[in-house]
């Protein structure tokens, strides 16, 4: 953020703690609005950015530290300068193409003065070497014109370096502090400008996994504050000499910003998220408000709601609903074991029972039931530190685990050899020989050449990827990550080596996803890529003949996409998805064609994808914003990527679940911003208006026997004042009460609207005060129903059902039973509170009455009966409604009323898909009688005596009293 001007913000993309899944960034954006809009201003094939800095004085002058490709050299590594706010760059430092800028730090009272970190470090896809000749520290005193080196300087480690991090007080800007990686590094300090270094700590616990970390920061208001961020979140008050650990929400931490003006105000990032402090980090904000989980892959299972199954990077395993009461929140997902890496396979005859994995080899039996977590890894030998070369079996970082879609009972696990289970892990026997190239020279130690770094994120030649076909038992694909793919058709006996040639795929590609065809087994599907190799292109394959031939299918899909994952859809044969670096793409032909469906999805990493067949959804696991899921499928392949021809054209919609009470909807009051979303509350209608129109469209929902259950329009709703003290969020209970039904969408293209599976809501009126009592009208009953568009003088329908859910046990005359009870209440609400509102309209002529003549003694007798009649309404209105509630708790003063009991009663009987209690029919019984008489009263109110007081006012000569009844 430019200090001399706040609106203007850089963004340097990519990261510089280069995981082995590392998202390439594209450069650099730049806003001049605070954040509202961007546009990028180049620097491209920088890919990850370490940090980017803004004079003070001027915020079109910025320095960039490019720390440039993962996978291979590239000239475009450095440190880069724009005097013109990004329109044009210069490189103003570089240590050639293997070593890159990772840190930068200015001396805030002379911006020319810059201090710049270098690291040399290179990934294959099975090693990481960190260090080198290129690494290092630099600093200009002419805003980048010229660099010294201050690498080797007097207390400098000697030798190579790797990662450097760098930091100049604001508090004394000739102090400097450093991170080094080296045989002899630590924490470096000194106070004359980089002329001369101490290290005021060796210490491990700031130096570990050197190449993920070296972060420092040195505090602005005190030269001897300075923070070090590893696994941990340090902060040293004596120079960097000692220091104690900070607790954060997270662990794993990586970034710090503190407020130049109050160093107690700051935000610290992590491996879990953001948190802010305002008290020097003795307490955080949550980190449970950002939808930022990485997932590696997805899993799900049959329940309803069904459940979407994966496990986070740097975090816990997760099974979560995918629908839950007001919202998805922390109450609907837990941890299922495994750890931060794995595959997680949930046993679909009994889900809480689940299987997950993790690095390590680990795989744990979880029982919710119990909490019982088991260790049932296929091979108990811990490999941690040990080079692939070591070791008996080469499990990757996120090796698979899958259970057969055949028999429950059997689970496969991938290492470079199959494992198979069928004694819920207590017995695994290989199933396989060595199912990769088996490459010694690609099995060494990796995260040299200074510290090494091995958590089996690099182990190579394993088997990444395994799928059994849905239609043939037996019928197993496997993939490699050094490029092959195997297939056994008699369970693992026998294995065939089925590679597609190296004229349409590249040796050593990393197999990352098998889709075996849900309608033919001699189909199968092959999502690779090779960006671990600096290759960005997408690599999709098909096979039709058991993977004698294959056939490249990439025909749309973007050259610098490569792909993750492609599925076909089980419930439409050639509708397929497939998932890139950079988002979602959908063929209607088996992949012959693709084209971008990303709609509302965050351009993000499509990690997996999943179908629930039963609901016809798909979800997709991503790699920094969660789980999202696409809610129908149908409606797509009756698009097939075009707009229909037809005027006006209504989608047949999906079948509905009725959830109980109607309940789950998304938001609302107590839940949490970042809550998941639920899918749609009610029938979702889709309708395509090929030109917007001129008039009125309208909705009509119809029951099995062709009468109107409910109308909707697109004229605008009608506005409504407020309850005093009642703010529109608040009006959840009963969304349309106080605004009306919703308006039908008349947008020219696709449209939304989405029937609440309501009938028609009962007569309110303005500030109307309830106590646990709603206006809402009944639910439909599940059953058949029509939908009917009418827009621009044509007319469609379609059928469509609407289901119990299926957890509920209510019968159809329960159902019904539940229905009739309710509109019987409903309707006595309306015409009850319809008495309250031709009450209030009589009493508000009467009042002219009692005001315009005061003074006419041929009058007194009208007003006299004008006051007499009003005192006469105000009674019955007192018995039908509590005049005094005025604010919503006011009731707990002033006892409700009748409606109110009434609306109170419809709320019981509508509360839950059951049918209606015989104390809630006894109770309709008793309120009914008790109403009727307070309507036969106000009746003859309305009819009788005001037709008498209109005689008497006829007959002194003054205008009549014209009630409008609303026919009660």
């Amino acid at each position: 953020v430019a200090e001399s001007d706040p609106n203007t913000v850089y963004v340097g993309m990519g990261e510089a703690c280069i995981r082995g899944n590392a998202s390439p960034g594209d450069g650099v954006y730049k806003s001049t609005d605070a954040g509202k809009t961007w546009k990028n201003v180049g620097l491209k094939e920088t890919e990850q950015i370490g940090k980017v800095l803004v004079d003070p004085r001027n915020a079109n002058v910025v320095y960039v530290a490019a720390l440039g490709h993962q996978f291979a050299p590239n000239p475009e590594r450095g440190v880069y300068k724009s005097t013109d706010g990004g329109a044009t760059w210069k490189q103003v430092l570089t240590r050639g193409a293997k070593a890159g800028a990772v840190d930068l730090s200015l001396d805030p009272a002379n911006p020319n003065v810059i201090y710049a970190a270098f690291w040399e470090v290179y990934r294959t896809p099975y090693s990481l070497e960190s260090g080198g000749p290129g690494s290092g520290l630099w600093k200009s005193t002419d805003g980048g014109e010229t660099w010294k080196d201050l690498t080797h300087n007097p207390g400098m480690p000697k030798g190579i370096q790797g990662r450097v991090g760098v930091s100049v007080s604001p508090a004394n800007p000739q102090r400097v502090y450093a991170l080094v990686e080296a045989e002899d590094g630590g924490a470096f300090r000194s106070d004359n400008g980089g002329d001369t270094w101490i290290r005021t700590s060796s210490r491990n616990d700031i130096r570990q996994r050197a190449w993920y970390y070296t972060h420092v920061l040195a505090d602005p208001k005190n030269a001897d504050t300075v923070y070090f961020l590893n696994t941990s979140f340090f902060r040293s008050t004596d120079g960097g000499r000692t220091y104690a650990a900070i607790a954060t929400p997270h662990g794993d931490n990586h970034g710090i910003w503190i407020a130049p003006d109050d160093p107690d105000r700051m935000i610290e990032s992590n491996d879990g998220g953001a948190n802010i402090s305002f008290n020097g980090g003795r307490s955080w904000s949550t980190i449970m408000n950002q939808p930022t989980a990485q997932f590696y892959r997805v899993a799900l299972d049959n329940d309803f709601p069904y459940h979407a199954y994966g496990a986070q990077q740097d975090n816990t395993t997760v099974r979560t609903a995918t629908r839950g009461r007001g919202g998805i929140t922390e109450k609907d997902w837990y941890d299922v074991g495994g750890g931060e890496s794995g595959w997680i396979a949930p046993d679909l005859r009994d889900t809480n029972v689940v299987y997950a994995g993790s690095y390590g080899n680990l795989i744990t039996r979880f029982d919710a039931r119990t909490g019982i977590q088991r260790n049932i890894n296929p091979w108990p030998d811990n490999p941690m530190g040990h080079a692939a070369s070591d070791l008996k079996y080469r499990f990757q970082w996120s090796f698979p685990i899958v259970i057969s879609p055949h028999d429950p009972t059997v689970i496969y696990a991938g290492a470079n050899v199959m494992f198979r289970s069928t004694d819920e892990g207590q017995s695994w026997t290989p199933i396989s020989g060595d199912l990769t190239r088996n490459d010694k020279s690609r099995q060494g130690s990796s995260g040299g050449p200074i510290t090494k770094d091995n958590t089996s994120i690099e182990y190579y030649d394993t088997i990444f990827t395994i799928n059994e076909s849905p239609v043939t038992k037996g019928l197993i694909w496997v993939g490699s990550d050094d490029g092959l793919v195997h297939l056994s058709r008699d369970g693992g006996k026998t294995w065939t080596n089925v590679t597609p040639p190296k004229d349409i795929m590249p040796e050593w590609i990393q197999i990352n996803a098998i889709d075996p065809s849900p309608f033919d087994p001699a189909t199968a599907y092959v999502a690779a890529t090779m960006y671990k190799s600096d290759d960005f292109h997408p690599y999709m394959y098909r096979t039709t003949d058991y993977g004698k031939t294959w056939t490249k299918i990439v025909n749309g899909i973007p050259e610098n996409h490569f792909t993750r994952v492609l599925r076909e859809d089980p419930n439409h044969k050639g509708l397929m998805f497939g998932g890139t670096e950079f988002g979602i793409y959908v063929s209607y032909n088996g992949g012959d064609n693709w084209q971008p469906i990303q709609l509302n999805l965050p351009v993000v990493p499509i990690t997996d994808l999943a179908f629930q067949k039963r609901d016809d959804e798909l979800v997709v696991a991503t790699q920094g914003r969660a789980f999202w899921i696409m809610d129908d499928l149908d409606l797509l392949w009756d698009l097939k990527g075009a707009a229909p021809s037809d005027e006006v054209h209504l989608f047949k919609p999906k079948t509905t679940i009725r959830i109980e009470g109607g309940r789950g909807g998304g938001g609302g009051l107590g839940v949490p911003a970042a809550a998941g979303t639920n899918p749609p509350a009610g029938a979702a209608v889709e309708f395509w208006l090929k030109e917007k129109p001129q008039g009125e469209v309208t909705l009509e929902f119809l029951d099995s026997t062709g009468k109107l259950v409910n109308k909707y329009s697109s004229k605008t709703r009608p506005a409504v004042e407020l309850p005093e003290g009642i703010a529109e969020q608040e009006s959840d209970f009963n969304p349309f009460a106080l605004f009306g039904p919703p308006p039908v969408p008349a947008a020219q293209g696709m449209n939304r609207f989405v029937w609440d599976l309501r009938y028609p809501d009962a007569v309110t009126f303005p500030r109307m005060i309830m106590w646990a009592g709603s206006s809402r009208g009944p639910m439909a009953a599940p059953g058949a129903y029509t939908v009917r568009l009418t827009a621009n003088g044509k007319s469609a329908t379609q059928t469509f059902t609407l289901v119990k859910d299926p957890r509920v046990k209510t019968t159809p005359e329960e159902f019904n039973r539940q229905l009739s009870l309710s509109l019987q209440i409903r309707d006595k609400l309306s015409q009850t509170n319809q008495a309250v509102i031709d009450v209030r309209e009589a009493k508000r002529q009467l009042a002219e009455y009692l005001t315009l003549w005061k003074d006419n003694p041929a009058a007194k007798k009208v007003m006299e009966e004008a006051q007499d009649l009003t005192k006469k309404l105000s009674a019955v209105e007192e018995d039908l409604y509590q005049v005094r509630n005025q604010a919503q708790e006011d009731p707990l003063n002033y006892p409700i009323k009748i409606n109110n009991r009434i609306a109170s009663l419809l709320s019981v009987v509508e509360s839950t898909d059951a049918a209606p209690t015989r104390q809630s029919e006894e109770v309709n019984e008793e309120l009914t009688t008790e109403v009727n008489g307070y309507l036969r009263a106000a009746r003859k109110l309305l009819t009788e005596d005001v037709a008498a007081f209109n005689k008497l006012v006829k007959e002194s000569n003054i205008p009549a009293l014209t009630v409008k009844s609303g026919g009660n």
